[in-house]
């Protein structure tokens, strides 16, 4: 720190001036920055040999909060303030002594605040912590509870006015309170739930003609539950997905947009197959892969692109017997509407060969869509599978009277009489009753 040329700076001049008094010897030295062995000013280490450094080095702002530095700085500090107040030599120890005492109490006073502080935070933290874990739960009880009622009045038949309007209550106030619950909260409500309110509200969107506001409930149902899914991979993330897949190519359905529809429909394909994959085949999802092909098969079919209905028809047949194998594995009993669904899929198949004048592969799809409706005793044992296999049996009549094998037209025609004569004697509605009877007529009048 010594200036260029030799000249004296202020610090020589006063120790200079200093060493010439009285009180020569009175010089005590610190040290507060750089290294503890470096140079002093004044030419002090040559006036006293065996001078004693004072090492206040590291007495910065915040200090006091390292112990082993608070330590070292008061030993330190004893050495300046000993002299100072004419204390000899040989009372140093006690002196040290005496400092020592004063920063264990010091010590022991700060440990027991400290303690104090930490327990009292830690246990205020812990009440914390179980009132927020209860705020969670109850929370997520709401929100399970606002998603039941929803999905539950979503089944509600809307017949009358007074059912109509309460269901729509119902449904209105716990979207509601799911929207609520979903802010500011740590967990997601029920993705079923969400995804039903969305459909619900795009519902209503398209009944008020308000087709951009229904398209974007739509698109946001089917956003949510993907995201869900790709974040947590849960079935009824799954399930809620391939809804709202489902739901969005049947409002393009209705708006006649067949273009939109087929591509819809074609995603839900894909991730009824994707899905069904990645949760081993679930029986819920193949359902939506087999209505998917079906709904397909109709937009061939009014495209009169034939052959991939046919195609799509079989394929949604196909994937219903994964489905009714899948219930059989689980113990659960046959599913009639299932196994109607896929007799007439079989059918809608052999109708597109009929078209395309390929008789032979028509009757085979007919012989298939019979054979999928019948019990081991070779009789439907439901009569919607009745009437499904009646229309079939009635196509192969139709078919083989034009092969002229008059045995098989012959044969197919006694099993479409008994298949509705079966309806006629049964406890069907009257609706059901009217087609089997309309077709009865139809099979009659092949004979003239």
């Amino acid at each position: 720190m010594r200036r260029p040329g030799g000249v004296e700076d202020w610090i020589e001049r006063e120790i200079r001036d200093f060493a010439t008094g009285p009180g020569a010897g009175n010089v005590i030295v610190a040290r507060g920055a750089g290294d503890f062995d470096g140079p002093l000013p004044g030419g002090l280490k040559e006036t006293f040999p065996n001078i004693e450094i004072v090492d206040l080095r590291g007495a910065g702002r915040f200090w006091f909060l390292s112990f082993s530095r608070v330590v070292r700085l008061s030993a330190e500090k004893l050495k300046i303030v000993a002299p100072l107040f004419n204390i000899p030599p040989d009372e140093m120890p006690r002196l040290r002594q005496e400092e020592e005492k004063r920063q264990q109490t010091q010590l022991g006073a700060v440990a027991g605040a400290t303690l104090g502080t930490l327990l009292a935070v830690g246990s205020l933290s812990v009440v914390a912590l179980i009132n927020q874990h209860k705020a969670i739960r109850a929370n997520d009880d709401s929100m399970f509870a606002a998603s039941s009622m929803v999905e539950e009045a979503v089944n509600l038949s809307a017949g009358d006015a007074s059912t109509s309007r309460t269901r729509r209550l119902i449904i209105g106030r716990g979207c509601d309170l799911l929207d609520k619950a979903d802010q500011g909260t740590t967990n997601d409500p029920p993705i079923n739930g969400v995804v039903t309110c969305r459909l619900e509200r795009g519902a209503r969107r398209e009944a008020l003609h308000e087709d951009k506001e229904a398209r974007k409930e739509f698109s946001d149902a089917i956003e949510r539950a993907a995201l869900s899914h790709q974040s947590r991979a849960r079935v009824d993330a799954a399930l809620a997905l391939l809804q709202a897949r489902q739901a969005y190519a049947e409002y393009l359905m209705r708006q006649k947009d067949m273009d939109g529809a087929s591509h819809a429909y074609a995603d839900l394909l894909e991730d009824a197959r994707r899905l069904g994959k990645e949760h081993d085949g679930r029986a819920q999802i193949v359902r939506f892969e087999a209505e998917a092909q079906g709904q397909t098969g109709d937009l061939h079919a009014a495209a009169n692109r034939h052959q991939e209905a046919a195609d799509s028809y079989s394929a949604g047949a196909d994937a219903l017997k994964r489905l009714l194998d899948a219930r059989r594995s689980d113990g659960r009993t046959e599913d009639d509407q299932v196994v109607a669904w896929r007799v007439r899929l079989f059918r809608l198949a052999g109708q597109q060969y009929v078209t395309l004048d390929r008789p032979d592969l028509a009757a085979e799809q007919f012989k298939l869509a019979v054979g999928a409706g019948s019990s081991d005793d070779g009789k439907p044992a439901d009569v919607s599978v009745a009437y499904e296999v009646a229309i079939a049996q009635a196509y192969t009549l139709m078919i083989e009277r034009k092969r002229g094998n008059a045995a098989a037209a012959a044969e197919a025609k006694q099993g479409a009489l008994s298949s509705v004569d079966a309806i006629a004697a049964s406890d069907a509605g009257a609706g059901l009753k009217r087609l089997a009877a309309d077709l009865k007529r139809w099979i009659e009048q092949q004979e003239n």
